[in-house]
């Protein structure tokens, strides 16, 4: 996983670049990633324009005790991510995206939400964070 914490708040992950060459380490270095995310006490929203995880990786036995075990030690720091939007400009994906989305959703314990397009999604992340700052909760 690639984090991109340059536009934070906004913050752009690519699950697809750690499975290359060296697997085991690219985990690690997206863990870490995601955990200094939380060091900074601070709401941000993810968003993902690359494919899913799963899509072209199913992660190992040990990849996901790795993840359970730190989900976790990070559980009250998951409260930062207020919530994760995955970029897909087809219909028929999105739609079936969204029956994995109440799974994502308890075990991540944030919202997931899609766009059709990058731009989209940044607007989506923007408003969320808006109504973080301004205290309305209204739904997502």
């Amino acid at each position: 996983m690639i984090i991109d914490d340059s536009k934070f708040p906004v913050v752009f992950v690519d699950f697809q670049h750690s499975h290359s060459v060296d697997e085991a380490h690219g985990h690690e270095d997206g863990i870490e990633a995601f955990t200094r995310l939380f060091e900074r006490k601070k709401p941000f929203v993810m968003i993902s324009t690359g494919e899913t995880p799963e899509e072209k990786h199913k992660p190992s036995r040990e990849e996901t005790k790795q993840v359970n075990a730190w989900r976790k030690i990070h559980k009250e720091d998951l409260k930062y991510t207020k919530a994760t939007i995955q970029v897909e400009p087809s219909i028929v994906k999105r739609m079936g995206m969204r029956l994995f989305s109440n799974v994502y959703e308890k075990f991540w314990r944030n919202p997931l939400l899609f766009a059709e397009t990058k731009a989209k999604a940044i607007e989506k992340a923007e408003q969320i964070l808006r109504e973080v700052s301004t205290g309305k909760s209204e739904a997502i």
